[in-house]
């Protein structure tokens, strides 16, 4: 990702957190719509008392979904926006978040697994880059498995704020670079894709 997009999108989410505030419009997503995409990336395994990095952490709303399902997470959230990173510490204090860019500054530490909702819907210039590059990155984070979403070409609409990608690429590019041991589930529903790739 560009500095010029990387702070257009940085500023793009921090209007929205502006303006919805605490409310899943703050990072593109309805209720309903946050909610399956969360459920379904906790179907990657038990994660009960797992080392848990939530990449693109927004307001952190992942957080009270994984205690809800799992009882004990040992959750730590990053984001770009600070004001975002901010009020998710102030909200959830039990949670570790830190405002961090992977690109900048690798983190010197691993996890059971990475989770990535919804991070790559935002349309931008090199978004195929940008996926394959940070799912590259997240991997090499995780010591038991990275999930992530993404919309696939597929879709049966479009919109012109959203970046869509093709899962058969994806799922390729997964089992070369990444591991053989990848699951994707395409359109479960509306056009969403979620992939795991395990350990």
């Amino acid at each position: 990702m560009s500095l010029q997009a990387r702070e257009r999108m940085v500023a793009d989410y921090r209007n929205r957190f502006q303006r919805y505030g605490d409310q899943p419009e703050s990072v593109g997503m309805s209720s309903d719509g946050q909610r399956f995409r969360f459920r379904k990336l906790m179907e990657i395994g038990d994660l009960r008392n797992r080392r848990v990095l939530d990449l693109g952490c927004g307001i952190g709303s992942f957080y009270p979904f994984l205690i809800e399902g799992f009882g004990q997470v040992e959750y730590t959230g990053i984001d770009l926006v600070g004001e975002m990173v901010d009020f998710a510490a102030k909200k959830y204090p039990r949670a570790r978040f830190l405002c961090h860019d992977l690109f900048a500054a690798d983190l010197k530490e691993t996890f059971d697994y990475v989770l990535i909702s919804t991070v790559f819907n935002y349309a931008m210039t090199g978004s195929e880059d940008y996926i394959r590059k940070l799912i590259t990155l997240a991997f090499k984070h995780c010591t038991r498995g990275l999930g992530f979403n993404f919309l696939s070409t597929h879709a049966n609409f479009t919109d012109i704020e959203m970046a869509y990608y093709d899962p058969a690429q994806m799922l390729d590019f997964c089992i070369r670079n990444l591991t053989r041991k990848v699951l994707m589930h395409h359109h479960y529903e509306r056009a969403d894709v979620v992939v795991f790739a395990y350990r």
